[in-house]
């Protein structure tokens, strides 16, 4: 095989392949405002190469986000997964902090499911501490969770075996969500040496939920995906006008890249994030200096959206 062929993609006949290997995940989200962080969670909850062992919440309002998916949690029957609220203030401030529309569907009279008594960066210390082998790290939102986790103690990147990014790009220079939220925070993860596969802004807005997608889930009758359908629901009143009316799904893509790489093409690369000046939050990839990333340069979108919507209408996995 020649170097151009081995750069295209591995093609996967679809089927629903038997377990290969079992990763153990912490989830660091923002859950709340955009609809792919719930996406994600479910998916996760919906993969069996995935042993799932905490989750905590970032950016904003950290403990309605961390209602919420403990919320989710329960409904899909995993109540034993810890969840704790995260930071609410970037390390490095940008803009302001997103709402949680979403968080509307909780009962407030009703008993919720506790939250962890540990902090977002201490759950995650304690977990990754607690292990005896590595922890994959998901971080769908702003970075300052980890970002604080590294400063409180160092030594977790050596227990720490690899990053699963949301965010950056690996095309054109871009301020995407995640990276600019707190551009401090994500160049400390980027430098702390733990491994980072990286999927990028400019591949996740290749793949979008079609309108029948969003109507097989409203049709299924199960609670699980009822309370997705209440949340795509409550985030297409939310949304802002730029957005488009059929989610991308940015969050999701990286759980594929987890369980499905070969769905994926991907480049080393050095990148770098800009802290100052008038393109503050801007990542520059494919430099010559900076954080060597595995970065997700493209995407076989069809066929990632088809296994995405397969997991999460799968019988649920209890």
């Amino acid at each position: 095989m020649n170097s151009q062929q081995s750069d295209i993609f591995n093609v996967d006949n679809q089927a629903m392949h038997p377990t290969r290997h079992k990763h153990v995940v912490f989830l660091d989200t923002d859950i709340g405002d955009d609809i792919d962080d719930a996406l994600a969670l479910a998916l996760i909850l919906q993969s069996p190469e995935i042993a799932l062992q905490g989750v905590s919440t970032v950016f904003g309002d950290t403990h309605r986000r961390a209602r919420l998916a403990a919320h989710l949690l329960r409904v899909f029957g995993r109540e034993d997964i810890p969840v704790a609220a995260g930071i609410a203030s970037p390390l490095q401030r940008r803009h302001r902090p997103s709402g949680v529309p979403q968080a509307a569907i909780l009962d407030e009279r009703a008993r919720l499911p506790a939250i962890s008594a540990l902090s977002g960066p201490e759950l995650l210390i304690q977990t990754a501490l607690s292990r005896q082998g590595p922890l994959t790290l998901m971080c769908i939102g702003p970075l300052t969770n980890i970002a604080t986790a590294l400063t409180i103690e160092p030594c977790i990147n050596l227990a720490i075996g690899n990053i699963m990014m949301m965010g950056g790009s690996s095309g054109i220079p871009w301020a995407e969500w995640n990276v600019r939220s707190d551009s401090k925070a994500a160049r400390v993860v980027l430098e702390s040496g733990i491994p980072v596969t990286m999927v990028g802004f400019d591949v996740t807005t290749r793949c979008q939920l079609r309108a029948c997608d969003i109507e097989q889930l409203r049709r299924c009758s199960s609670p699980q995906m009822q309370l997705l359908s209440q949340l795509i629901a409550v985030w297409l009143r939310h949304r802002p006008r730029w957005q488009p009316s059929l989610p991308y799904l940015h969050d999701p893509l990286t759980v594929a890249a987890l369980c499905q790489p070969e769905l994926f093409r991907f480049r080393q690369m050095m990148v770098r994030v800009v802290t100052q000046g008038p393109f503050i939050g801007y990542m520059l990839p494919r430099l010559r200096h900076g954080s060597q990333v595995n970065a997700a340069v493209d995407v076989q979108s069809g066929q990632a959206r088809d296994w995405i919507m397969q997991r999460l209408l799968a019988p649920v996995m209890l």
